[in-house]
């Protein structure tokens, strides 16, 4: 709880604001353009841990995809590729470890990063010094701050019911939770005896 409330203060006084004002004022299609080059980037990572995963049929659409929008999308920024039917769900190397049968260890909230577990903390880490990831110091830097507003205005509905919950510390826990696990099964869940 101490590093959940660590990570909202610096969220309610740099985050949230710096990405509102991006959002109201940055024109809606360049933040689209920019939200489209930046997960053109991450299909890369997508793409590695969808073959780590054995997903021949995924991996080739993703690869498929990031060819079309590199190319005819312009470096990423034109999304052409869903207009074409290739879409693609993301994989990290959390959801990879799942796979393999590593277990998801406690709960854990990491500073700056947020809700996470411990298989989902190395797997943040792994996909973050992976050479997909990997630009020149000046452009990771950029690129970072650029990834971390756009996806904090995807966030600001959410963020806005969660800011509602009598505790939105076990109200963040339990839907992230939820959605890992929903994650990792890609979206067909198996239902369990505790379930009833």
């Amino acid at each position: 709880r101490a590093i959940y409330e660590f990570n909202e203060s610096l969220d309610s006084n740099v985050l949230e604001p710096v990405s509102r004002a991006y959002k109201n004022n940055m024109p809606e299609a360049a933040q689209k353009g920019i939200g489209n080059f930046l997960d053109n980037l991450g299909g890369v990572s997508t793409l590695a841990n969808q073959i780590l995963q054995f997903k021949p049929i995924e991996s080739a659409e993703t690869l498929a995809r990031i060819l079309v929008n590199t190319t005819i999308g312009l470096g990423g920024l034109f999304d052409v590729a869903s207009d074409m039917g290739l879409v693609t769900e993301d994989e990290d190397f959390g959801q990879t470890m799942a796979v393999w049968g590593v277990e998801q260890g406690p709960y854990v909230v990491l500073p700056l990063f947020g809700p996470s577990t411990v298989r989902d903390g190395i797997g943040t880490y792994v996909d973050l010094t992976s050479p997909a990831n990997m630009v020149d110091e000046i452009g990771e830097v950029g690129v970072s701050v650029i990834n971390v507003v756009d996806k904090r205005v995807d966030l600001l509905s959410i963020t806005d019911i969660l800011d509602q919950s009598d505790d939105p510390y076990i109200t963040m826990r339990s839907s992230y939770l939820q959605k890992r696990n929903n994650d990792i099964y890609d979206g067909n869940v198996p239902v369990t005896d505790d379930d009833f």
